[in-house]
């Protein structure tokens, strides 16, 4: 007896102390420092369009006519509820971030839509609430679909896509193109019936993962950007697009190979002939967008998670090679066309 009970106290202490590790690592974030904002996003161009990024793949378009958001992912929650609870929508948070949206952009709180990119919580679960709150259609593949049954949006505010498909949020035609997530130990699944919050993280099943090619009247009739959320790609999904601009994700892509990472730059930014890159979902997303009510400055991923500071330095290489301008953009920060 008192060998099982020594194993035992053994057993509990090595368990707190890998808990103890993973939680000190995962509180561990790379040192880095935002550079000032290019002239591209510091003054306003000949358009009226313009995008506030807003962490992770989230970011808030607007012409001055409509307002649509890529996510809308502004809960946020910490890393404790993330691994430990199971978790729902901070519809105060939200509606806190929401409102200084709308004020940044100068523009009534009201959505002509939303695209998300894929169904993993922290791109879908805030979505529906934004939908039911500020109207506009949520746009997205089946399992997105199932994440807003679950949360009670009526059906005529979802529209399914499949593999691909377009949609028009005022001027803005946005195409979703089939992707791929980054290769990383979290993608796969579908969510094949309603997720009822509240929800473990691991119920936010990928579905399929989405670029979106935007396109306006007031840009010309070709593409002007891509949003690229996840840093996953199929080769050959860009074949014929040429845009401008590319917001590239880079969730993850610091853990991957070097061939990998060339791979990526080749299909996004090389293959559509990009002059701008600016990065996104490179920042740790269970750190909150505001702090007393003030917007704050994005952290890196942990170094557990991802190398940022790995990717950033591959990709700074990449576009000097290529004479491309790179900038990572912050939360809060405006981009304009």
């Amino acid at each position: 007896m008192r060998a099982l009970r020594f194993v035992l106290f053994v057993t509990i202490g090595v368990a707190l102390l890998a808990a103890g590790a993973l939680a000190f690592m995962l509180h561990q974030h790379p040192e880095f420092q935002i550079g000032e904002p290019s002239d591209s996003s510091q003054a306003p161009k000949t358009t009226s369009i313009k995008t506030l990024f807003l962490g992770t793949s989230s970011m808030a378009w607007t012409d001055g006519k409509i307002t649509w958001l890529v996510d809308g992912f502004f809960s946020r929650q910490a890393i404790g509820e993330v691994i430990l609870s199971r978790l729902k929508v901070d519809e105060g948070q939200v509606a806190a971030v929401a409102a200084n949206v709308f004020k940044a952009l100068e523009m009534p709180p009201v959505l002509a839509g939303i695209v998300v990119a894929h169904s993993h919580y922290d791109h879908s679960i805030d979505a529906p609430f934004l939908s039911r709150q500020y109207g506009g259609q949520l746009v997205g593949s089946e399992s997105t679909a199932q994440i807003a049954l679950g949360q009670n949006l009526p059906p005529e505010q979802i529209q399914v896509v499949g593999d691909s498909g377009t949609v028009a949020f005022g001027e803005f035609q946005i195409e979703l193109r089939k992707s791929a997530h980054a290769p990383t130990g979290f993608t796969g699944g579908f969510n094949s019936k309603p997720v009822e919050l509240p929800a473990h993280a691991l119920q936010f099943k990928e579905g399929i993962s989405y670029s979106f090619v935007l396109s306006h009247p007031a840009m010309g009739e070709q593409p002007f950007a891509l949003v690229q959320p996840s840093a996953g790609f199929l080769p050959g999904q860009n074949k014929g697009l040429t845009v401008d601009t590319v917001f590239l994700g880079t969730g993850g892509l610091g853990k991957l190979s070097d061939d990998y990472i060339a791979g990526y730059w080749k299909e996004m930014v090389l293959d559509t002939q990009a002059k701008k890159v600016f990065l996104i979902h490179w920042d740790d997303f269970t750190l909150p967008l505001l702090h007393d009510g003030k917007p704050r400055h994005l952290k890196p991923m942990p170094g557990v998670l991802d190398n940022f500071p790995r990717s950033l330095e591959l990709l700074t290489m990449f576009s000097q090679r290529d004479s491309i301008q790179l900038q990572v953009v912050d939360a809060w920060q405006m981009v304009y066309f």
